[in-house]
């Protein structure tokens, strides 16, 4: 049985070394590719949050913008009924547009 000597503990040593200094350098080069994603990934989510929002904001302020409108068309129909004294029919359109509005949307 052969002795081992010090020429070759010390080469096993270096390729011992080495090995685990390329370990460490994959480790560390896995870790800085996850850091590049993330910010990535989370950029995505947010967009995706934001997106679903501005859909909600937009529906709820066409709502309001119908809202606003049946109000608007029934003051406009008040006023012409209190200008000429007639104007019923428009009067009582507007009122039912008013109805349908506020029953349909609250």
């Amino acid at each position: 049985m052969d002795t081992l000597s010090l020429t070759q503990i010390r080469d096993f040593l270096i390729v011992l070394l080495a090995v685990m200094a390329f370990v460490v350098l994959l480790g560390n080069v896995i870790r800085t590719v996850k850091d590049w994603i993330k910010p990535q990934q989370s950029a995505q989510s947010w967009r995706t949050e934001m997106d679903k929002s501005m859909a909600d904001n937009t529906e709820r302020i066409k709502k309001v913008e119908d809202g606003n409108r049946a109000i608007m068309k029934a003051l406009v129909a008040i006023l012409n009924h209190e200008i000429n004294g007639n104007s019923k029919d428009k009067l009582q359109k507007a009122l039912s547009d008013l109805n349908e509005y506020l029953i349909d949307n609250i």
